[in-house]
């Protein structure tokens, strides 16, 4: 018996708010070889998870959450989490939702790299 038909939807807690969803709503975050944080949008890389809600996206770099969360063995965070946090939650003219993109002025070339404690995230 499956996880759909048995009506059971497991829930996680945000590591930021401590709220609890539905662990479909949830970004899961994990270590990956080099022990940085990266992103985990299918639920299914192996070992301990983190979870993050949507409204706490851009909290997760700041704080001790992340490091709370892999009870201190990270070593920083992967560029690509902090390009798709700071993608997500809008880039640095402010744009969030399509209307305001609209009327944004986006010029990649003159763009500012995002820096982590020690990388720097590649442009995509």
């Amino acid at each position: 018996m499956n996880a759909t038909s048995s009506g059971h939807v497991p829930y996680r807690t945000c590591i930021v708010c401590r709220s609890k969803r539905p662990k479909g709503e949830l970004l899961r975050l994990v270590l990956d070889q080099d022990r940085r944080v990266i992103p985990d949008r299918r639920h299914r890389l192996p070992g301990r998870g983190a979870y993050v809600c949507e409204p706490c996206l851009g909290s997760v770099l700041k704080g001790k959450a992340l490091t709370r969360a892999f009870r201190g063995r990270l070593q920083g965070v992967s560029p690509l989490l902090t390009a798709w946090v700071h993608r997500t939650q809008g880039d640095e003219t402010g744009c969030q939702t399509m209307e305001d993109q609209s009327s944004c002025v986006r010029d990649a070339k003159k763009r500012p790299r995002l820096h982590t404690a020690d990388t720097v995230a590649e442009d995509f």
